[in-house]
């Protein structure tokens, strides 16, 4: 090795080290015992147990109580996301969480299972009030992240590379649907992938979620193949072998599945028709940036001229139900306070269908849950960046801006994609209908992203040489509030 490689190498451990150190302490180190309602809509309140499991299973009791309904959801599920989720491993007996830990990922599933129960009850009675869709969507994200985080520390399972196989913890599967897994046509998967995209795609919403792709399964009569319609970014709507699907990469996916089996079938069936016969004749459906699913785009066209992942499952539905069945039951507001980063990727809905949504859709089961473990670790790390990201533009007015070298290679991409003799080669990454300034910020994202990772990849690795323990979604997020902006300064800064 050159003299030159090494002192960059040790210039690097040299940074590495500065900025692990400028680790701070858990958000969640309070001095006082954290405490949780005594039941659903109770004043009083009882300390959280020392437990985790117990606390899974008072968790449980409670949102299958007769209180929980409409009126005490948003203040009881405010309270445990606040307390139990947020809780830092050092309050649990670790011991007996070591020990009961695969049902204690067991029964965090089935709390979710639960939890979209009882909010369909609530749904039949009437109309649910805001603040309790909102409590649900942040109660299962953080169900999720506890689950995975409790696997990932006390089991310590062998990655599962291939999305829905493996057992348990890595495959987790609805009782009610048998103990094995057989994907139906019209089923719905949203999976997350581990990229910075796929991370702003899950956050970009008025509330948090953990998932950036949706696909829709179409099984061939005659044969029982099983194919994928999804919509990409990079070659817009495409149909393919559902192992492409299993085999891709992912950080985790999930199952969701219509009871009414006709109804789903002819969804998948119409729209993998239709994104077939585009393909055949040269052209797949493009992908739709602007992300409407209503009226029609700026050049007047119906919106559903062109796909984006979420809308290929919602458009099947709609024309298979005549209208009557439309994904998702409650869409993510697409708003943020700095509305910059938003417009300039190319979005101009308001409100869409986002992956994440159909967590809390009652109408689709809950048929199978599955993760990677050798990537999930990394799916926080990434959630966390984002979510900080995002904190800046909102509260401080950050922008984020291509350096120099990033901007030529935009306008270079941007302008040769639309030659001949170029085009072809960049198709899959650059797609013709990208807007320059959405290419623009996709670089820029990953620039900045980039440089909040490798130090709290550092700060998180000496956390697990020190205790044991990876660190926390919370704790990620207190050490990037404190990261020094000169890191990422000439990506991402405060607007002029």
């Amino acid at each position: 090795m050159s003299t030159l490689a090494q002192a960059g190498r040790r210039m690097r451990a040299i940074l590495v080290a500065a900025l692990a150190a400028c680790s701070v302490p858990p958000a969640h180190a309070d001095a006082a015992p954290p405490r949780v309602p005594a039941h659903p809509g109770a004043a009083a309140t009882i300390p959280l147990p020392r437990s985790l499991a117990e606390g899974i299973r008072m968790f449980r009791a409670g949102i299958s109580a007769p209180e929980f309904g409409a009126g005490t959801c948003a203040s009881f599920l405010g309270a445990i996301y606040d307390n139990l989720w947020r809780a830092s491993p050092a309050h649990f007996d670790l011991g007996a969480a070591q020990r009961e830990a695969a049902d204690i990922v067991r029964d965090i599933f089935l709390a979710k299972l639960e939890l979209r129960a009882a909010l369909a009850r609530m749904e039949a009675a009437g109309p649910v009030p805001p603040a309790c869709v909102v409590a649900m969507r942040d109660t299962m994200r953080a169900a999720l992240f506890m689950g995975e985080y409790v696997a990932e520390n006390f089991l310590r399972p062998e990655p599962v590379a291939q999305v829905f196989s493996g057992g348990e913890p890595a495959l987790l599967l609805n009782p009610a649907f048998g103990p094995e897994l057989a994907l139906r046509s019209g089923d719905v998967l949203v999976s997350r992938g581990d990229a910075f995209v796929s991370g702003a795609i899950a956050r970009l919403g008025d509330t948090d979620g953990s998932f950036s792709h949706v696909g829709l399964v179409y099984v061939e009569p005659a044969t029982g193949e099983i194919h994928t319609v999804e919509a990409h970014i990079e070659i817009g709507a495409v149909v393919a072998p559902v192992h492409k699907y299993l085999t891709d990469g992912k950080s985790r996916a999930v199952v969701f599945r219509l009871a009414d089996a006709a109804l789903a079938a002819e969804a998948a069936r119409l729209m993998y028709e239709r994104v077939q016969l585009a393909s055949a004749r040269g052209r797949n459906v493009p992908y739709d940036f602007a992300m409407r699913m209503d009226g029609t785009d700026r050049a007047g066209r119906p919106a559903d001229a062109e796909l984006f992942c979420s809308e290929v499952a919602s458009l099947g539905y709609a024309l298979a139900s005549g209208g009557r069945l439309q994904l998702p039951r409650y869409r993510t507001v697409l708003r943020m306070k700095n509305d910059a980063f938003r417009k300039a990727i190319g979005i101009e809905a308001e409100a869409s269908f986002a992956p994440s949504d159909m967590e809390i859709d009652t109408r689709f089961a809950l048929v199978a849950e599955w993760r990677n473990f050798a990537k999930t670790q990394r799916s926080r790390m990434t959630d966390a960046i984002i979510t900080q990201i995002y904190a800046a533009m909102d509260d401080k007015g950050y922008q984020l801006r291509n350096t120099t070298g990033d901007a030529l290679k935009r306008d270079l991409a941007y302008t040769a994609r639309h030659l001949p003799l170029f085009g072809a080669l960049l198709a899959e990454r650059f797609p013709r209908n990208m807007p320059v300034s959405t290419l623009g910020m996709m670089l820029a994202l990953d620039r900045t992203a980039e440089a909040m990772l490798l130090p709290l990849e550092a700060a998180n690795a000496d956390q697990v040489a020190r205790t044991g323990f990876a660190m926390t979604g919370a704790e990620m997020r207190a050490y990037l509030r404190a990261l020094p902006p000169g890191l990422y300064r000439s990506t991402f800064r405060p607007a002029r």
